[in-house]
């Protein structure tokens, strides 16, 4: 009776630890008005213009690409988050399309949500459930990046329930749920390549109890690798049509310069990224990373670390965590030796593996109150466990002084990037008020950001060749391009304009246009708007404003 009381009360209080985890997911990460942020620019350049924009074409025409004035080219990044987009597309209204990357994420993190507590349900330890998904909600890695308009807790997602499903198929000694984690670490790969360095969980075969005959084991240790592969083959696949090679990408074709200049994975980069994880894990202040767009730019707390270091002692020793050890360490070093390894994203899904660790000393510490015993020890963890999921102390922002932050309540009081998308404006006004007038827009404005979101009857392009795609050498766009694409649009009387976000930058960059022998550049009444629209006329002629 007693114990039956007691599964009870762990259910019930795990229930509540849940409701208390969606409440604050709802007013930190659901409720975000992003018409009154900056975020609608969709930053960071080119991530998140990239992903929307092949969201944008594989509902348009089943393919993933990206549009720079007439041509459609291959996109850097995977599809496999912009194809999560797709149904967010088709439900929210042509005007709110925007959104579909945030909305995306968003579902994204409230499925992990739901999954964490699910995992501890089934295993019978909802309380230890309930612990865990207020420790990830209130992660500010989590809270931030499922705010965002990138791909990362889209693939944590798929790796953490990778994870969850190698667990589950050893410690019941069932194999399809190792293949399982297999599918679904293969198909994280369509969505961020760095799921690679996650591989060695699939060692949780080789050590999978052998029963019969041991050719069958051997068998299902070659099948394994093999299904890994087969579900990651679409990004294969897709590399070998774009690339001609399935271990290309677009970062050969778009980030030529870097990967010929720099060697993307090299330990003479550990220094620079662990300075700053350990500036991050000291509360000093770090440098500028992507994480700042979409919150304060803290990713984690040193009381959640030291949580974490806590329930290492505490963790029961087997093969499978060996193998999830290899896994995460993989990760890590791989994202340590990793060029751009400073920016702390690059470690989401380990911070949320983390969890599972940090989340035992408090089970341990709720059981010992229940029993009375180890009173003071337990509530020193719970304190811990406070201040992990208060996330205090903590230092916010980009280079500002003091470590008196609470994350949560900056959480609740999101203002990261205030203000109103001058970009997203300024596409806005310009297809408002030449509708009727459609032709050829060159702009600073992303050309990939311009030509996902305008009617398809306008067709976006630089300015010149400043632009986020001048790294590649072997996909050119400069002002010999800019003016040829001009004059082939008049031969064929076809409207051209140049779009600016202000008068002020229109006055500052109009130099840059394209210079065509009788023609010179008109500056359309904005007298209704913010954006200024230039239009390429013959000299001397009077073009009237567009009606709006």
């Amino acid at each position: 009776m007693r114990l039956t009381k007691f599964a009870n009360a762990q259910f019930l209080a795990g229930i509540l630890l849940l409701l208390a985890a969606l409440t604050f997911y709802y007013f930190a990460v659901l409720r975000i008005d992003y018409s009154k942020t900056m975020l609608l620019d969709l930053g960071p350049h080119p991530d998140a213009t990239e992903y929307f924009a092949q969201a944008q074409a594989l509902r348009a025409d089943d393919w993933p690409s990206i549009q720079i004035g007439y041509e459609k080219l291959p996109s850097r990044y995977p599809f496999g988050y912009p194809a999560l987009m797709v149904p967010w597309l088709k439900i929210l209204p042509e005007s709110d399309a925007i959104l579909a990357p945030f909305r995306t994420s968003q579902t994204m993190g409230l499925l992990l949500l739901v999954a964490v507590f699910a995992f501890y349900t089934y295993l019978a330890m909802p309380l230890t459930g309930g612990f865990a998904t207020l420790l990830l909600v209130t992660l500010p890695g989590f809270f931030t990046f499922c705010r965002s308009s990138l791909s990362e807790i889209s693939a944590s997602l798929l790796i953490v329930l990778a994870f969850m499903f190698a667990y589950l198929g050893l410690k019941e000694e069932r194999r399809w749920k190792i293949y399982l984690s297999a599918i679904l670490l293969g198909l994280s790969l369509n969505v961020r390549l760095q799921s690679l360095f996650f591989a060695p969980l699939l060692l949780i075969m080789v050590i999978f109890p052998v029963k019969g005959m041991r050719w069958r084991w051997f068998l299902h240790c070659v099948a394994l690798p093999f299904v890994f592969v087969l579900a990651s083959s679409p990004m294969l696949i897709l590399n070998t049509i774009q690339f001609h090679s399935p271990l290309k990408t677009g970062y050969d074709l778009w980030a030529s310069y870097f990967s010929r200049h720099h060697l993307l994975f090299c330990l003479r980069w550990v220094p620079k990224n662990a300075l700053a994880l350990w500036k991050e894990s000291t509360l000093q202040s770090h440098r500028y990373n992507v994480a700042h767009m979409f919150g304060t730019g803290t990713s984690f707390v040193p009381v959640f670390l030291l949580l974490t270091c806590v329930g290492l002692f505490l963790i029961r020793f087997n093969w499978f965590i060996v193998c999830a050890f290899l896994a995460g360490l993989s990760s890590f070093v791989a994202a340590l030796c990793y060029l751009f390894g400073s920016d702390s994203r690059f470690y989401l899904p380990l911070l949320i593996l983390l969890v599972g660790v940090a989340v035992l000393p408090i089970t341990w510490a709720a059981k010992n109150l229940f029993a009375g015993k180890r009173i003071i020890i337990a509530v020193s963890v719970f304190v811990l466990f406070a201040g992990a999921c208060l996330g205090y102390p903590s230092c916010s922002g980009y280079n500002k002084p003091g470590i008196d932050r609470c994350q949560t309540w900056d959480a609740l009081h999101f203002t990261a990037s205030p203000g109103q998308a001058t970009q997203f404006v300024a596409q806005r006004d310009l297809a408002r008020r030449l509708r009727s007038q459609p032709g050829i827009v060159l702009s600073d404005i992303d050309p990939v950001y311009l030509n996902a979101l305008l009617p398809h009857s306008f067709v976006a392009a630089p300015i010149d060749g400043e632009h986020h795609y001048k790294w590649s050498y072997t996909w050119r766009y400069e002002r010999p391009q800019a003016l040829a694409l001009v004059k082939h649009a008049l031969e064929r009387s076809v409207p051209v304009y140049a779009l600016f976000v202000s008068s002020d930058e229109s006055t500052t960059k109009q130099s840059r246009l394209p210079a065509v022998s009788g023609y010179d550049w008109h500056l359309l009444d904005n007298s209704h708007g913010k954006a200024a629209i230039l239009k390429l006329v013959p000299i001397g002629s009077i073009e009237p404003s567009p009606p709006d």
